[in-house]
């Protein structure tokens, strides 16, 4: 069987580490730090994790959401998470639990958009 694709924009790739150790037997990730570099390629993806960081990665996000790729997207900053819950049609991962809680949701994240 066929791995999906995953790109994972996280400016800071510490994410993107545990991202790869974890769910590297489900998907095939790309991780890019620079939301320029990934713009035309969206389409390539079967899935997408952003990682925002600032709001200025937050409008980043808002630039390629509604482009037809499931997208996950979490952050630390409790003040843009509570912004990002107002937004329909994306999963927001909780990053304010422990790894494993964090590995299940993920995993039940992937494989219900890989469907």
């Amino acid at each position: 069987m066929k791995k999906g694709k995953a790109l994972v924009y996280d400016s800071q790739h510490c994410f993107s580490r545990f991202l790869k150790y974890e769910f590297k037997k489900d998907l095939a990730f790309d991780a890019y730090k620079n939301f320029k570099k990934f713009d035309n390629v969206i389409d390539h993806y079967t899935i997408m994790l952003f990682v925002i960081n600032s709001d200025k990665e937050l409008y980043d996000l808002l630039r390629i959401y509604k482009r037809g790729v499931p997208l996950i997207v979490c952050t630390f900053d409790k003040e843009i998470k509570t912004k990002l819950e107002i937004i329909e049609d994306i999963l927001l991962l909780d990053l304010s639990k422990v790894k494993s809680e964090m590995r299940s949701q993920l995993k039940f994240f992937i494989n219900v958009t890989s469907k």
